[in-house]
């Protein structure tokens, strides 16, 4: 039997109206949710019922070819799982290791032409929950949306390289 204790079960943040705090952390969990990845993933008719690959593909989507080390680092996986999935990526004629332009002891996954279908047909299904999402909204409003997000984008960019470099 749990022993009943009094606590406070509230938000420990008291939102208002325009939070930005909790604006962005609705739409990261919304977006970082595992119902709408999975979703998305059948809906694109993704190949297989594997959602790490699922992942992997959807990285290289928007970021193209990228070390092992940066996707493990962007999935929370370990080397070892990012070097599993790669491998049923490339059994599954998605992805595809290829020399490091920058460093010729490191290597890239990169999406094959047929990866590169499957991350189209990812962004349409996308394409088509924003497009629910924000009907109504004007042309002026969409393009400030858009305007501020890329300038928060680019900020949250320089900051974190700074702070990278600050324990460098």
């Amino acid at each position: 039997m749990t022993e009943h204790i009094e606590v406070d079960t509230s938000p420990v943040i008291e939102p208002e109206p325009f939070d930005l705090r909790v604006s962005l952390t609705s739409i990261v969990h919304w977006a970082d949710s595992t119902a709408l990845r999975n979703r998305v993933m059948r809906a694109s008719g993704f190949p297989q019922d594997d959602l790490p690959m699922f992942l992997i593909v959807n990285q290289l989507t928007y970021n193209g070819a990228m070390r092992p080390s940066e996707l493990a680092s962007a999935l929370g996986m370990s080397r070892t799982n990012v070097s599993k999935v790669v491998k049923r990526l490339e059994d599954a004629g998605l992805a595809v290791r290829v020399a490091d332009a920058d460093d010729e002891r490191s290597v890239r996954v990169a999406l094959t032409e047929s990866g590169r279908a499957q991350g189209r047909r990812i962004l349409d299904v996308v394409d088509v929950d924003f497009a629910r999402a924000l009907d109504g909204w004007s042309d002026d409003d969409l393009d400030e949306l858009k305007r501020m997000l890329a300038r928060l984008a680019r900020s949250i960019v320089l900051e974190t390289a700074h702070a990278r470099s600050r324990r460098e």
